[in-house]
């Protein structure tokens, strides 16, 4: 992906960020309490965003309805990219926690979380009761995350994985935890991906035949950004990221300030080894394979102040994104900084 295209998504990201962030200087002073149904009552005009009060029949079926389309529209893409073009066979099981420096587990404890806080937010505007909401959206789920886990199950390429399911579990756990503790998420999973562009390295094998780890780099994670987003675990980074503020009400500290802890991998090309065929030719791509951590400061951003609902509203599904930041990262053994991340 071209310079210019990763800029332009990094504005379009950080737009509506910046926007609240300059329109708070008129209610810098207001501090919502998170923990309420409505945190901004008696600050916003009621209107069709405003959460029911009471069990609201026609907005839960229009949340269920909702969920219901987006996820049937995320299956479609899935199995598109995933699932397209590997035969089907008889349901089986596959041990699957060594792989890909266990990137994809990450990304599962993220999606998990994506669902719980995604359901829970939708049956709330509803008028369902927090204790009802709160573990409805815990089955909700693992019930959408076990149903790629059945498909998984039937395609000859993968099978079902239990350390999968686990950490489906886990990522659900984390939104049904802090809400029956706190009545709020004092932490966020996110994640974050660079964009990068397929590498152009020439590789030669020990017959002097030559293959590019561009090749195996599509093969493995696609060429359209949508499908990159989801597959290039180098370019991809799961975060848990911390409110501060939460955790210290009587401080000062800005309730939409975020210290953000990061976990990625780099020169991942294959799911246990950096290999691959092509042209009757066995290729091998030698750098080492690493893990990375990261810490990096991180926006909140439906705690950023605002008197308008569809502001927060638009700040809180782009919450899930982890915007680019600087960031202290933590692999092979040493400390290095990065500009953004």
């Amino acid at each position: 992906m071209s310079t210019l295209l990763r800029a332009l998504l990094f504005s379009l990201l950080l737009a509506p960020a910046c926007s609240a962030l300059l329109a708070q200087t008129a209610v810098r002073s207001l501090r919502y309490d998170y923990t309420l149904r409505d945190p901004l009552a008696g600050t916003a005009r009621d209107n069709w965003l405003t959460p029911a009060a009471e069990f609201n029949r026609s907005r839960f079926y229009t949340s269920v309805g909702s969920g219901t389309a987006a996820y049937a529209g995320f299956g479609v893409g899935l199995y598109s990219i995933w699932y397209k073009g590997y035969e089907l066979e008889p349901f089986h099981t596959f041990n699957d926690w060594p792989e890909w420096e266990q990137m994809d587990k990450a990304g599962h404890v993220f999606t998990a979380y994506f669902f719980s806080r995604s359901a829970f937010a939708g049956l709330r505007w509803a008028g369902i009761k927090r204790p009802a909401a709160r573990y409805a959206a815990l089955g909700v789920a693992n019930l959408l995350q076990g149903t790629i886990e059945t498909m998984d199950g039937f395609s000859s390429n993968w099978g079902f994985s239990l350390s999968d399911m686990g950490a489906n579990l886990a990522g659900s756990l984390v939104f049904t935890l802090q809400d029956a503790l706190w009545h709020e998420q004092r932490m966020l999973i996110k994640v974050s991906n660079d964009f990068r562009s397929p590498p152009d390295i020439l590789v030669t094998n020990g017959n002097g035949a030559q293959s590019n780890l561009g090749y195996i780099d599509r093969q493995r994670f696609g060429d359209n950004p949508f499908e990159r987003f989801l597959k290039d675990y180098n370019a991809q980074t799961i975060w848990l990221s911390i409110n501060p503020a939460a955790f210290a009400p009587r401080s000062r500290l800005p309730q939409w300030l975020n210290i953000a802890i990061g976990y990625g991998a780099e020169d991942v090309y294959g799911a246990y080894f950096n290999s691959w065929g092509e042209g009757g030719e066995r290729f091998r791509y030698d750098p080492e394979r690493y893990r990375q951590w990261y810490l990096s400061p991180d926006l909140y951003l439906s705690r950023i102040p605002t008197k308008k609902r569809w502001v927060r509203l638009t700040l809180g599904i782009l919450d899930f994104i982890k915007l680019p930041a600087p960031a202290l990262e933590y692999s092979r053994g040493k400390f290095y900084g990065r500009w953004l991340r």
